[in-house]
């Protein structure tokens, strides 16, 4: 999905290992309170890693909404209208497909169940060995909430 802010951390937490290949299905709900309000649901599949990988969100009934792919020199966005656009980074990829920046880093280790700080990002892992990740920017002016469901 996914989403840089700085990341940094947490002292004592196991860095994540970006080589680790994995692999995530599910359901994801972003919402980012601007204005308008910008909502958006879909099933995921999240492969790789921030260095190299994929991410393929898909509507309820299966259409696929759109195809990412990145590797550590550029990422590229498939819409579903056959469309494909080129980005610098998965950050501005990101960015650009959700509309709002979102902690890359930091979602990799968390949906590995790893603590990690991204600024202004607060996550819940508590329900992460349920397959549930919440996550909240704490921002006044570029609020947001994050939900994942994972397919267990």
């Amino acid at each position: 999905m996914f989403f840089v802010a700085g990341c940094a951390s947490v002292p004592g937490a196991r860095a994540p290992n970006d080589s680790e290949v994995t692999h995530w299905q599910g359901r994801l709900a972003l919402k980012v309170y601007s204005t308008p309000v910008q909502a958006m649901t879909a099933n995921f599949e999240l492969q790789g890693s921030t260095q190299a990988g994929s991410l393929v969100l898909t509507t309820v009934l299966g259409s696929t909404l759109a195809r990412m792919q990145w590797d550590a020199t550029s990422a590229t966005l498939q819409s579903s209208n056959g469309g494909v656009q080129q980005f610098e980074s998965l950050s501005a990829l990101v960015r650009h497909a959700m509309g709002t920046d979102l902690p890359v880093t930091s979602l990799f280790a968390w949906l590995q169940g790893q603590p990690a700080v991204a600024q202004e990002w607060e996550a819940d892992l508590s329900e992460i060995p349920h397959g549930r990740l919440n996550a909240r920017r704490l921002s006044a002016t570029n609020a947001a909430e994050l939900k994942i469901i994972l397919d267990q």
